[in-house]
C-alpha cells in the first residue's frame, strides 16, 4: 500500500505541468468537524499546501492539523482527480495526536493490522451550480484503522454525502448537507467508522461571507453540525486567513 501510494504521488508530479500551479491556505477554527465527528476542539489551524498542473485537473498536496493545546497533530497526503464535474480524491490520513488509541507512533507503517492510518477514496459529482445547485459523493475507507473488533477484516467504512446551496447572494454563501454512514463488510459488527449502525450521522447547515477588511478579503463563516445517531450537536467559527 505505502508502493501504491508513491506512485500515485510520483505519478501526479510527474504529469505534464501545464499551467501548474503552488497554493497555500490556511483556516482558523474554534473546532475540526468532519463527518458527523469533532475531531478536535480549541483554536485549530487548519493548512493546506498543494500543486495543481494540467488545468487544474491534478492536484496533489499536503495537509495538516494542529490545536492550540497540542492534543490535536494531523498529516495527510492527498491526490484529487477532475473531469468536468466529477472529481476522484484519495486521502491517506494520519492522526498523530497523543491521545490517539492507535498507532500514533509508526508514521510510514502500512501494515493492515498494525498501521495508525486510513485511506479514503471519494468519488463525487457537481451539478451546475446555475442550474442544479447540488453535489454528491460517496467516499470508502479502503485500507488502515477501520477494521473488526477482533483485526481479522476490513470494514470498508462508507459515508454518503449530499449538499445544496441555499442562498448565494450579496456575498452570502449558505449551504446544507446531509451524509449517512454503514459498513460494505460488516464482519459481524454493527458499527463502522462514522458510527454505531447504518445510518444518518452528519447534517449540516454553513454560511459563509467575505469580510473586507481595507484591501483585504477575508472569507468568513458559522456551521452548525448535528449527528442523530450520537445524539451530538456542535458549533464552528472559521475565517480564511491565507490564500494564496
Amino acid at each position: 500500500m505505502k508502493r501504491l501510494l508513491c506512485f500515485l504521488l510520483i505519478l501526479g508530479w510527474c504529469i505534464d505541468s501545464v499551467h501548474a500551479q503552488l497554493h497555500l491556505n490556511a483556516k482558523l477554527q474554534n473546532n475540526h468537524l468532519w463527518r458527523g465527528m469533532e475531531v478536535a476542539d480549541g483554536i485549530v489551524l487548519l493548512t493546506d499546501f498543494n500543486y495543481s498542473m494540467a488545468d487544474n485537473h491534478v492536484t496533489v498536496g499536503l495537509w495538516g492539523g494542529v490545536n492550540s493545546e497540542g492534543s490535536y497533530k494531523e498529516f495527510n497526503h492527498y491526490l484529487s482527480l477532475k473531469a468536468g464535474g466529477w472529481h476522484l480524491d484519495l486521502w491517506d490520513t494520519y492522526n498523530f495526536s497523543p491521545g490517539a488509541t492507535y498507532n500514533n507512533k509508526q508514521y510510514w507503517n502500512y501494515s493492515a493490522h498494525e498501521t495508525g492510518r486510513f485511506l479514503d477514496m471519494t468519488v463525487g459529482y457537481r451539478f451546475d451550480k446555475k442550474k442544479i445547485p447540488l453535489a454528491l459523493s460517496w467516499s470508502t475507507v479502503v485500507f488502515g484503522r477501520d477494521r473488526n473488533s477482533g483485526n481479522t477484516q476490513q470494514k470498508y467504512s462508507t459515508f454518503v454525502y449530499a449538499e445544496c446551496q441555499l442562498y448565494n447572494n450579496n456575498g452570502w454563501k449558505v449551504d446544507t448537507g446531509v451524509g449517512g454512514g454503514f459498513a460494505l463488510n460488516k464482519a459481524g459488527e454493527d458499527a463502522h467508522f462514522f458510527g454505531t449502525k447504518a445510518g444518518i450521522v452528519h447534517i449540516s447547515l454553513r454560511a459563509g461571507h467575505d469580510l473586507k477588511l481595507g484591501n483585504y478579503t477575508i472569507p468568513v463563516y458559522v456551521n452548525g453540525m448535528w449527528n442523530p445517531q450520537s445524539n451530538q450537536s456542535y458549533f464552528q467559527l472559521g475565517a480564511e486567513i491565507i490564500n494564496f
